[in-house]
């Protein structure tokens, strides 16, 4: 066996896709001692910064404290964890109410907590096609997340009734809905599965016309707001168009909170046809676990049927105090100043990156992704290549980004994943688009050398 993971290994190290755990940076905010070298977030998707906020790590603690203080006697003491699944021993008060909240905020009946994001996915894509004939389709997006396809995976669907369409196109989904009611005998149930945000693209799912279509379709929506939460609501719908201007005052109250998705932006959340929605905490709220929203009919058969949620051990307490600070902080005024700042690094970012990458001229093979989001993508094809511009950049400015590398996309489409955070400064945006365009221009100019060489020795 040992030998056989050994030759696995060894090809994709041959073949440029082998993983492996990065040395361990830290923020240039975070002390030195604790550093072997500092460096400037752009990659991790604490969007609004808070996980590493001191004020919010004070308003966490000093709720978990008066939790403890007032929920546990001194004969029982407090519990570290949540000592069995929900169905069992790891059921309490506090869970219960914050899912009342949850539900509340995300205008649904019912909520349901997760472990994680991935937990949640695996959860409802597992569990909701239902027939036990597998006779129920699955339509999703080409790019959606691999927690969904997996999901999907773990349930009892007939790998043939698993359907994608291109991405965002919405001709093409009603090409895959047009087969797919041709070639059943039967009227199936059908889900369409997509992100609000797309994580490796940035860019927004085109959420009212796939509702729209689905229900004239009699099928039903299930969202993933992963990227969505707390950086899109009520009050920055403008937000979500590609090119607006660099007024960062441009946000406009509907009438809602901020920071509680996409969703929320668009007024999306009472549909007819979406079935449930996704909000993981571990990107905006800057915390840990995710929520299904939907109704109580949906929630119930979760309980019953979700495995990863019967079968596993409950978020502690301090875990869900987490989350009930995170979402008091996304939709406060300064969850609303920290969104002000992360879409103005994003025009910011963008004019300046397409302004450098339009002086290469048409020889340029790299590209800006159309995205309004914090999530900003630069294609740059081949996976070597990817690494060594990454590798680059860290080296000559201290900027922590990552290579997203095929197979997690598609070969060609290699790119430089980069997120734009509330605890960002200007110089830093400025800084590091900078360091692009150079490192950029030192690729082509040696892709160039490289070109001449092979054809002198031709």
């Amino acid at each position: 066996m040992e030998s056989r993971l050994h030759e696995c290994l060894d090809r994709r190290e041959r073949e440029g896709t082998l993983r492996s755990l990065m040395p361990i940076p830290t923020s240039s905010a975070a002390s030195a001692s604790t550093s072997t070298f500092p460096v400037i977030d752009f990659s991790s998707n604490d969007y609004l910064g808070f996980s590493r906020c001191p004020e919010q790590h004070h308003r966490v603690e000093s709720a978990y404290k008066q939790f403890m203080s007032t929920t546990y006697s001194h004969a029982q003491g407090p519990l570290l964890g949540a000592t069995g699944s929900r169905l069992l021993s790891g059921d309490s008060n506090l869970a219960r109410s914050l899912e009342a909240n949850l539900a509340h905020i995300h205008n649904r009946p019912a909520a349901l907590l997760f472990n994680s994001g991935y937990d949640a996915n695996l959860s409802v894509l597992s569990s909701l096609p239902y027939r036990d004939d597998g006779e129920d389709v699955i339509i999703m997006d080409e790019l959606v997340h691999n927690s969904l396809v997996m999901g999907v995976r773990m349930g009892r669907l007939k790998q043939e009734n698993v359907y994608t369409f291109q991405h965002n196109n919405i001709d093409d989904l009603k090409r895959v809905l047009r087969h797919v009611n041709k070639s059943s005998a039967a009227t199936p149930s059908v889900l369409i599965v997509i992100e609000s945000v797309y994580s490796m693209d940035g860019d927004i799912a085109p959420m009212k016309e796939i509702l729209d279509l689905a229900e004239q379709t009699g099928a039903a929506v299930i969202v993933d707001e992963a990227h969505g939460l707390g950086i899109f609501g009520h009050t920055n719908v403008d937000d979500m168009t590609l090119e607006s201007s660099l007024d960062i005052t441009s946000h406009q109250d509907n009438g809602g909170a901020g920071g509680t998705g996409a969703l929320a932006a668009l007024n999306l959340e009472h549909h007819p046809a979406l079935l449930c929605s996704v909000h993981t905490f571990g990107k905006a709220a800057g915390c840990h676990g995710a929520v299904v929203a939907g109704s109580n009919t949906i929630i119930s058969y979760l309980v019953n049927y979700a495995r990863p949620f019967v079968y596993s051990t409950a978020l502690p307490p301090h875990s869900l105090v987490s989350i009930q600070q995170s979402y008091e902080s996304m939709m406060s005024e300064e969850g609303e100043r920290r969104r002000k700042v992360v879409f103005h690094f994003v025009r910011m970012f963008r004019q300046e990156m397409k302004r450098g990458l339009s002086s290469f001229g048409k020889r340029c093979q790299f590209e800006l992704l159309p995205s309004p989001s914090p999530i900003q993508a630069v294609i740059v094809p081949g996976n070597s290549s990817c690494i060594s511009i990454c590798k680059d950049l860290r080296e000559v400015g201290r900027f922590d980004v990552y290579p997203i590398r095929s197979p997690t996309v598609p070969k060609g489409k290699e790119r430089i994943r980069i997120i734009l955070h509330a605890h960002n400064k200007e110089e830093e945006v400025h800084a590091l688009v900078k360091a692009l365009l150079s490192s950029f221009k030192r690729s082509m100019i040696f892709s160039d050398s490289m070109r001449s060489y092979n054809i002198a020795k031709l």
